[in-house]
């Protein structure tokens, strides 16, 4: 294969030196040689048919060439395609104590307030069905997905569980003994 292509690469160069000698005087050597329009024409060939001899792994050219820009190195695989670098994610547990039109502040495990913002992304969930942000009520337990922003935390799902209130009793009913 490889004795093909050095073959294949002779035949090109010698097609590409009888055209330049075909257009220069009719094919009969000239006094003064080839053009240097000629002598860049060939260097071009030589130079691909080298280029095309060396084998480059793609990645590395890229991040290399990533690098040489200043900019950062490509996402690594597995990124959905989107070519951002992942956020950091975390998760919270604890009560709603407010909802907001696009946030929602509960009280954590630790008896701290947290904040976190909802967006067109974020899952909401109650009782295993999908839910809207108003659909929450002040008392309801929750589990919270996040992507940390450094100032703000970004729900990506929320899943509610509305606390099972206590019935009021009944005045009619007979006391208990």
């Amino acid at each position: 294969m490889r004795r093909m292509r050095g073959t294949a690469g002779l035949l090109v160069l010698g097609l590409v030196g009888l055209g330049g000698l075909s257009a220069c005087n009719g094919g009969e050597p000239g006094t003064d040689g080839p053009s240097a329009k000629h002598r860049e024409g060939r260097s071009d060939v030589l130079r691909g048919l080298m280029a095309s001899k060396e084998t480059v792994d793609p990645k590395a050219l890229k991040n290399a060439g990533a690098e040489a820009k200043g900019a950062p190195a490509p996402a690594p695989e597995g990124t959905g395609g989107s070519g951002q670098q992942p956020r950091p994610m975390g998760w919270a547990a604890g009560r709603v104590s407010w909802v907001g039109d696009d946030e929602l502040l509960f009280v954590d495990g630790q008896g701290q307030e947290q904040e976190v913002l909802v967006d067109e992304a974020t899952r909401l969930r109650r009782d295993d069905e999908n839910a809207q942000l108003r659909d929450l009520s002040e008392g309801d337990e929750i589990r919270v997905t996040y992507e940390d922003h450094g100032q703000e935390w970004i729900a990506r799902d929320v899943d509610a569980v509305p606390v099972p209130r206590t019935p009021a009793p009944n005045p009619e009913s007979p006391p208990l003994r």
